[in-house]
């Protein structure tokens, strides 16, 4: 909704419309409401970060084998991926606010555990069962601080929101390893322990969140099962062609993407890169990120989001297409740190459109639905690589991988409602 200003006029005359001009846009880091829940989700994503690179090394450090460290990290992902549906439904069943305090505190408590745990000297398996606890905690509770945002700040600030939450995703992805380091450094107890405080901080934040953040009102007597409303929740956003097609795209263009820099990675791996300049491939992709996110809310705000996507989708395509032509370690850097500035600016604009047209009533639902679709594609990504290479080889399995990322872009424009998206000052009279 655009609010104008009047110039001040002579008592008596009247004011000529030439004088209105538009109020300026309220400043997203004067809105409390925002940082209060920024607060409380930075710690609880950089608590994430500091236990998924700290525990895998703790167990390493106890076996000596890294494949029990990944089967251990891997046992955490799969029950988070397992319970986000359910995560979902609770948040749109139960007040958001709380269940973000709720959240935060038992991750405390679990990560408390962890680090008691390694100092009681329990083995691999108390820190394996742990960690299964820790991903079921994040699948039930991931979902309402996502869902928490929309009311958190007023709409006409929800795009650009989403653009700081996407440099401060670029900046956790860049810091949360070195900082894992430098704590793990000091002892895993004092690493699981600072963990432990960040989900504490998280809980507290919470507290700052002003509003309402209840769930919409059900029927006297109205009681699903959890299945059943998960069910409804995954109908709903079927029928919604526009989201629909998010969802779809979401999950084809992570795999395509993730394909392509695993590819990458075993592709240089092979070639005996040292593992230090390997890392540098991750801080290309955070640079990129970062870089994208500090114009991505001005091009949301002016241009229609349909054209975000469908341009942004194409730069991301072409960046994988050209991958497979290029002669070495750090040429391919570079692209690929290009490729991602694009990132940011797709992700505030449909994103931002997703949880802008979907009802409080089935918010969480939808997204955690979008969460597990796109992560859901994620663990394919290594067996795409993996048998691309030992089949046809690193160009073939980089095409593939740029093919994924162009039938997501197709998905864009073959969806002519997805492609008509305008810009935030008219998603309430777009397409649901």
């Amino acid at each position: 909704m655009t609010h104008t200003t009047t110039a001040p006029a002579p008592s008596g005359s009247p004011v000529p419309p030439e004088t209105e001009r538009p109020a300026p846009a309220p400043s997203l880091w004067r809105d409390r409401g925002y940082l209060a829940w920024l607060a409380s989700d930075t710690s609880s994503a950089l608590a994430s970060s500091v236990q998924g690179f700290v525990l895998p090394l703790v167990v390493l450090l106890l076996t000596g084998d890294p494949a029990v460290a990944g089967s251990v990290a891997a046992l955490g992902l799969a029950a988070r991926v397992l319970t986000t549906i359910v995560g979902g439904v609770l948040a749109d069943r139960h007040d958001l606010r709380r269940l973000m305090i709720l959240g935060g505190a038992l991750g405390a408590v679990v990560l408390t555990l962890m680090a008691l745990a390694y100092a009681a000297g329990l083995g691999v398996l108390a820190l394996a069962a742990l960690n299964v606890v820790a991903g079921v905690r994040s699948g039930l509770f991931g979902s309402a601080s996502n869902a928490a945002l929309r009311q958190a700040v007023p709409a006409g600030l929800l795009p650009r929101a989403m653009s700081a939450n996407q440099g401060r995703d670029a900046a956790l992805a860049m810091g949360g390893g070195p900082l894992g380091g430098l704590l793990l450094g000091l002892g895993p107890v004092v690493a699981l322990g600072a963990a432990a405080g960040a989900h504490l901080l998280a809980a507290l934040s919470a507290l700052g969140l002003r509003g309402s953040f209840a769930p919409v009102a059900r029927p006297e007597g109205h009681r699903a099962s959890m299945r059943r409303e998960a069910a409804e929740g995954l109908r709903w956003l079927w029928r919604q062609p526009v989201l629909r097609t998010i969802a779809l795209v979401a999950a084809v263009l992570n795999l395509g993407l993730n394909a392509a820099l695993t590819t990458v990675l075993y592709s240089f791996g092979a070639q005996g890169v040292s593992p230090g300049r390997l890392g540098l491939v991750s801080l290309a992709l955070g640079v990129g990120m970062l870089l994208g996110s500090l114009v991505a809310g001005t091009l949301v705000d002016r241009l229609p989001t349909g054209w975000v996507a469908a341009g942004g989708l194409a730069w991301l395509a072409a960046s994988v297409a050209v991958l497979p032509w290029l002669p070495g370690f750090w040429p391919t850097l570079v692209v690929l740190g290009l490729g991602t500035v694009a990132a940011p600016a797709i992700n505030a604009g449909v994103l931002g459109y997703l949880m802008h047209v979907t009802p409080r009533a089935v918010l969480g639902r939808v997204s955690s639905a979008i969460e597990l679709l796109s992560a859901g594609a994620v663990p394919l990504a290594p067996v795409v690589a993996g048998l691309g290479l030992a089949t046809v080889g690193l160009r073939g399995t980089l095409l593939v991988s740029a093919g994924c990322c162009l039938l997501a872009l197709v998905l864009v424009l073959a969806g002519r409602d997805v492609r008509r998206l305008p810009r935030p000052a008219q998603w309430g009279a777009a397409p649901e």
